[in-house]
């Protein structure tokens, strides 16, 4: 299932120390999971605890993928030594409903979250942490 409206780039800034997620247009459910398993490898082979995401192009996030990320991604993550989350606002509404969403219902005593309005300062804010 490729959506060719659909890019994630997922990389590491040996600078900041984080992987890099860049998320733009519309992903369908099996997309959506199978680019987020990507990021976990990433974060897995890096050992990172850093992650910064630039979704402010990236459309929406369905009610079902937001409960997988709480209930499955987000707690393999923090498993896997994911510390601080370095988010780029979304440019849509409602996908920014969405990320409201999934972000209030971690627990910040394990996963830090801070919401910016460019990847330059987030990712300072996460070479500093």
């Amino acid at each position: 299932m490729h959506n060719p409206e659909f890019t994630c780039s997922v990389g590491y800034d040996q600078h900041a120390a984080c992987v890099v997620m860049v998320w733009k247009g519309y992903a369908t459910t099996p997309l959506f999971r199978e680019t987020n398993e990507r990021v976990l490898a990433c974060l897995k082979d890096k050992q990172a605890t850093r992650l910064l995401g630039d979704i402010r192009d990236f459309i929406l996030i369905s009610a079902a993928d937001q409960d997988w990320l709480n209930q499955v991604w987000i707690p393999r993550a923090i498993e896997i030594g994911l510390r601080r989350v370095a988010l780029v606002q979304p440019s849509y509404y409602f996908n920014r409903v969405a990320v409201d969403n999934v972000t209030s219902r971690t627990d910040p005593n394990r996963l830090t979250v801070a919401y910016f309005d460019d990847a330059d300062n987030a990712r300072t804010w996460l070479a500093g942490n």
